[in-house]
């Protein structure tokens, strides 16, 4: 499904979104097949569980830096790399803009939710929700933007420039939060069981909407005929629609390329 968005020289979520549910439907397929399953190895238990932590979310991270690429017209959009912060001296993070240089713009991409699989044989037939761990997520995104747009103002005050006015402690945090660099995109794909499912997770994704400057979300489901068989889940609010989302990104990268790309005077 990769190779064919790079071939299609894709550059927006909708024109990969029927083949990004079909890669997602077999791939679950797969997993939910080994739900009765007693004779895998422990080594095999072992990888797929790290298929399932790291193998989707490093695919849908993958597919959204290739998205960026293509419609900021970058030539590069950085992934995986090591970020450092205020508090903390070095964050993973998923994609940053430019290499070298202050970054000016930050990935967190993250895909949530799976069908019952070997590895949990308790877990309802529906699979496990996909707003199961969000909360954890979205507490490490707000230490995260903190961190990382407090550092990123200390190295341009070290550098000559003015510090930064204000400050969490002087008003609105969010105030605040949107008004620094850099810029921070949070993506999330979420595969929700119900209808109580699919709030909780909007209710995160509001929250996380106030300690970044832009939350992008995807939300999918069983569409009746088999638990792995998708559809896009409905009634995501515009703000929050990664296809708009992923748009607001890419002017972002742009306008950002441009400042970084333009000869010194």
């Amino acid at each position: 499904m990769y190779q064919s968005a790079v071939g299609r020289g894709a550059k927006s979520w909708n024109q990969i979104e029927a083949q990004f549910l079909a890669a997602m439907s077999a791939f679950d397929a797969t997993i939910s097949s080994t739900a009765g399953r007693q004779d895998m190895t422990d080594a095999e238990k072992s990888a797929l569980s790290a298929d399932l932590q790291n193998g989707k979310g490093d695919f849908f991270n993958d597919l959204l830096a290739l998205l960026l690429e293509n419609c900021s017209g970058i030539e590069t959009f950085y992934c995986r790399n090591i970020v450092p912060g205020l508090i903390v001296r070095n964050h993973n993070l998923d994609g940053v803009y430019p290499a070298t240089g202050p970054i000016e713009f930050l990935l967190e991409a993250k895909m949530m939710g799976t069908p019952r699989h070997v590895n949990s044989p308790r877990q309802k037939e529906s699979g496990r929700p996909g707003s199961a761990d969000i909360d954890k997520r979205v507490k490490e995104l707000a230490f995260k933007s903190i961190d990382h747009k407090g550092e990123y103002s200390r190295m341009r005050t070290s550098e000559g420039s003015a510090p930064a006015s204000g400050g969490p402690g002087g008003g609105d945090l969010t105030t605040w939060l949107r008004s620094t660099a850099p810029k921070i995109h949070f993506f999330l794909a979420v595969r929700v069981t119900s209808a109580s499912d699919f709030a909780r997770t909007l209710q995160w994704a509001r929250t996380a909407q106030q300690v970044v400057d832009a939350v992008g979300l995807y939300c999918f489901e069983p569409d009746g005929s088999t638990q792995t068989s998708y559809r896009r889940t409905p009634g995501v609010p515009a703000d929050l629609e990664l296809e708009r989302v992923l748009y607001r990104a890419c002017t972002d990268l742009r306008a950002i390329a441009s400042k970084v790309l333009r000869p010194a005077d």
